[in-house]
């Protein structure tokens, strides 16, 4: 009865997710798997971690992003529920 609606949820994030991973792998997000494994262990320098611009608005995208998926969520389910 409800499976179609979640099928399309479940389907509208592996598409997310396969779009994100794609945009990540033509941006050279994982071409330098050596240097990866050591970048836990550097340590945070002061003078680079205070001249990132742009921070501020990746923050509130990133919010408005997760508060939209959780948006849709409840939007999907609230219809499957109440109009079927």
């Amino acid at each position: 009865m409800y499976y179609p609606y979640f099928l399309a949820y479940i389907l509208t994030g592996v598409f997310i997710g396969i779009a994100v991973f794609l945009w990540a792998l033509k941006n050279g997000q994982f071409s330098d798997q050596q240097r990866a494994r050591f970048l836990a262990l550097e340590e945070v320098r002061p003078e680079v971690a205070a001249t990132s611009h742009g921070s501020g608005f990746q923050l509130y995208f990133i919010f408005y992003l997760a508060l939209a998926g959780v948006a849709a969520s409840f939007a999907l389910v609230g219809y499957a529920l109440f109009f079927q």
